[in-house]
């Protein structure tokens, strides 16, 4: 029996990715991938054997579709006790629900839509209240008995707990809203990490610096922004899932493993699909920089779908080298020095007819430009340029003051 994963999505743009991440793991179980045990991200009904994930899903409250079936209240009803008034909604078809191919059976107790607040489509003319980090934490108290009860709901269905794996929305209040949830979770499991994908186009850069910062500083957890627009969501969803994924070392173990001297910054990697050209893996590693690193601490990847007979060319090369994932740690050893770790791994059927490489980096040079570029980013803003809204939901200078100086603190560790 493997020690379980509790999956975290918190926020729209996550549930979209979020859905994919279930999608694959669906078509995993079909084909019997025997690299993944599935009592690690299902609970399975004793009559029928389907599964059902271990997950926490928040959003709003109009995308949960047939899993959850919310109608619109009718603001002109005298049983409509909504805070907020609801005047001619047009409601977006394209919901990540929708979206979702699994047969597992999504349960109640996992599904969490927010009070009061509802999803708008691009094209609507409102504007989303739903859009600063304090308000995320307000939200959190006056919903915390249902996420409290969700969540001992999922943590009891758990013999042995390795992690958590989540995704949250950095572009909004859902930035907030997760934050609260990492502080609940690191007081009732304090010795598990919880491996934070903030996920988001063009973010806020406040709501960014307020999540990130108190991941990394308060709680000392893994980190990792995702914050490319190039990415699909399928595409992103498989780096998520595949960096992670280990035969021998627990998210815990692996954790320890990639973020040494406290150093919780990391960096998601991905080659996907991984098109070798008609060369083998050993020559595209020599004329590729697909890794780009600078000054690594550490580093976890992940190859599939790369077979023996591409790896190098055994009439030049008398290698003793068996799978990928071997022959790009000897790669990356040679050309990075012994000081990273390497997981080497490596399961050569394919995914969907492609090859790719995935994984996590903990760079120094890259977590150094990430923090300048977002210090930079929070000088143009100062306290006196922040919004009217920021300062009504009881977000003030010396708040403002400690992130900066907080930001200060994370730039000045990777220096």
């Amino acid at each position: 029996m493997g020690r379980e994963i509790v999956t975290l999505q918190i926020g729209n743009d996550s549930n979209n990715v979020g859905t994919e991440l279930w999608n694959q793991l669906d078509v995993e179980h079909t084909h019997d991938n025997a690299l993944i045990d599935y009592n690690t991200y299902y609970t399975f009904n004793k009559k029928t054997n389907v599964p059902s994930p271990r997950v926490l899903i928040i959003d709003y409250r109009n995308t949960f579709g047939t899993l959850f079936n919310e109608k619109e209240p009718d603001v002109k009803s005298p049983e409509n006790t909504s805070s907020i008034e609801i005047v001619n909604r047009e409601i977006d078809d394209n919901f990540w629900s929708k979206n979702l191919k699994t047969k597992a059976k999504f349960h109640r107790k996992s599904l969490i839509p927010l009070i009061d607040y509802w999803y708008y489509s691009s094209n609507h003319n409102e504007e989303n209240q739903f859009d600063i980090y304090p308000i995320g934490q307000q939200i959190y108290k006056k919903m915390f008995d249902e996420i409290e009860h969700s969540l001992h709901y999922l943590l009891e269905s758990c013999d042995s707990l390795q992690s958590f794996r989540c995704l949250y929305d950095v572009n909004d209040a859902f930035s907030g809203l997760f934050a609260s949830v990492q502080d609940y979770l690191v007081d009732e499991c304090p010795k598990k990490p919880i491996w934070s994908f903030g996920i988001g186009d063009r973010p806020s850069s406040l709501n960014l610096s307020m999540s990130v910062v108190h991941s990394l500083i308060e709680n000392q957890m893994p980190t990792i922004p995702c914050l490319s627009s190039n990415k699909d969501k399928s595409k992103l969803s498989l780096s998520i899932q595949h960096s992670l994924l280990h035969s021998n070392l627990t998210l815990d173990l692996l954790a320890d493993r990639l973020c040494p001297m406290k150093k919780y910054f990391l960096k998601l990697f991905s080659k996907i699909p991984l098109d070798l050209h008609d060369k083998t893996l050993h020559n595209y590693l020599d004329f590729n920089d697909i890794f780009r690193l600078e000054k690594p601490l550490a580093c976890h990847y992940f190859i599939r779908g790369i077979e023996q007979k591409q790896l190098y060319n055994q009439d030049v090369y008398n290698f003793n080298i068996q799978t990928s994932a071997e022959l790009t740690a000897t790669y990356l050893r040679e050309q990075y020095g012994t000081k990273m770790f390497l997981s080497t791994d490596s399961w050569i059927e394919k995914y969907d007819h492609m090859s790719f490489i995935t994984g996590l980096f903990n760079d120094d040079s890259h977590s150094l430009k990430f923090f300048e570029n977002l210090k930079d980013d929070m000088k143009k803003i100062n306290y006196k340029t922040v919004s009217k809204r920021w300062e009504e939901n009881e977000f003030d200078e010396q708040m403002f003051e400690q992130l900066m100086n907080n930001l200060n603190t994370l730039h000045e560790q990777y220096q």
